[in-house]
């Protein structure tokens, strides 16, 4: 019995939760500056294979700075950080995957702060924050792409993939991108609906750009593929604006 008490100990990673609780804890606790030195050290300390979670650690922490402080969103933000050191100590089985829903849910954060806050405003500036939002998906999906795929020689999201072993449409693809989900986000900025359901309708166009694009980079997409993506989020998008209240 105490072998069993001592395996399920090991299993839960205490280290990394620790790592967890006193970045929930600088958060609340200390100006934003000096919370970003102790994230940045919880984070880089050790070294080895930060490269790889970069990305959605950086959005985090953008999202730590916009956002107001509150009990609520510290768990949140720390269990994303939990998650995030989880896939950057190798510990995670299927890290590709665990690497996508990590994006998801950090831009689906992201499209709820903007459209709470902008959400009832069609002037420049929520375009350009739109344009920011679309350029941080595009980020996203950029690392998310470099992150590796074993058909590349690399073990499952082993260590982030070399920018010069990506097909040169790879750049061409995540420009288009960025142009796209900044037309979705416009389009939802016009919608007569809650922030909510704003927040979904643009979420389920990142959902086709995050499922869609590095297939396609990697030649490894298909006509079925794309028309099943694009079929669910269709019949989800139907399902969002039916159920929603219209301000008309």
């Amino acid at each position: 019995m105490a072998e069993k008490l001592k395996s399920i100990s090991r299993q839960i990673h205490w280290s990394l939760l620790l790592k967890a609780a006193v970045f929930v804890a600088a958060w609340l606790i200390f100006p934003f500056w000096l919370f970003l030195l102790i994230a940045l050290y919880l984070y880089f300390v050790p070294s080895p294979q930060s490269g790889t979670v970069a990305g959605p650690f950086l959005v985090l922490l953008l999202l730590a700075f916009l956002e107001p402080s509150s009990p609520l969103v510290a768990l949140i933000f720390g269990s994303v950080f939990f998650y995030i050191l989880l896939i950057k100590e190798l510990i995670l089985i299927d890290r590709k995957s665990a690497y996508e829903v990590t994006i998801l849910f950090l831009i689906f954060l992201l499209f709820l702060g903007f459209y709470e806050r902008v959400g009832g405003s069609l002037g420049v500036l929520s375009l350009f924050y739109a344009l920011c939002g679309a350029l941080i998906v595009g980020f996203l999906t950029w690392s998310y792409i470099r992150f590796g795929t074993p058909k590349y020689g690399i073990s499952e999201g082993a260590v982030a993939m070399d920018p010069s072993n990506l097909p040169p449409r790879a750049k061409t693809a995540i420009a288009l991108s960025i142009i796209l989900m900044w037309q979705f986000l416009i389009v939802a900025l016009f919608l007569p609906v809650d922030f909510v359901y704003q927040t979904v309708v643009a979420f389920l166009g990142a959902i086709l750009i995050i499922d869609l694009v590095p297939p396609y980079i990697f030649g490894e997409s298909s006509r079925e593929k794309v028309l099943a993506t694009a079929s669910v989020v269709f019949i989800l998008f139907v399902f969002v604006l039916g159920s929603a209240r219209w301000g008309l």
